[in-house]
């Protein structure tokens, strides 16, 4: 009977069983939001660069593109608790949440010189989620490129 229990007990590390699969599918999944937001990141500063420098009627799909993707980062911060992601990881997260919303107030609610914190914002948002998608690769199958 004892050995029973201690084998049980056991069973959640032991890897192949199904606490192990449901880490690795969230953290695989967590991975593959880190890399689409961090895209989404270089998209919106191309979308950025098409209204500054070819014609301004790019700035719309600079303004709307933002809204498809900026709730990846709560659903990361959701996942880390199923996914067992500790650390900075898990809070990284929140500051990428943060910052997506400082991006709509700069434009929005600021005045002054303010409203030029949203480019420095927008190299905050891009070296964070930048660091968040080499620390995940390896759930995605993936190397990180050091």
């Amino acid at each position: 009977m004892e050995i029973k229990s201690a084998q049980g007990a056991n069973a959640e590390n032991t890897p192949g069983t199904g606490a192990n699969a449901r880490i690795r599918t969230v953290r695989f999944i967590y991975g593959l939001l880190a890399a689409a937001y961090f895209v989404c990141v270089v998209l919106q500063v191309f979308f950025a660069g098409l209204a500054i420098f070819v014609s301004n009627d790019y700035l719309q799909l600079h303004r709307t593109f933002a809204n498809y993707f900026e709730s990846a980062s709560i659903l990361m911060f959701l996942l880390s608790f199923p996914g067992r992601i500790r650390g900075g990881l898990r809070w990284w997260t929140l500051g990428l949440f943060v910052l997506t919303s400082l991006q709509h107030m700069t434009i929005r609610t600021f005045t002054g010189f303010l409203p030029a914190l949203h480019t420095v914002d927008a190299l905050l948002l891009f070296a964070i989620s930048l660091y968040i998608t080499k620390r995940s690769l390896s759930w995605v199958g993936m190397r990180s490129v050091q």
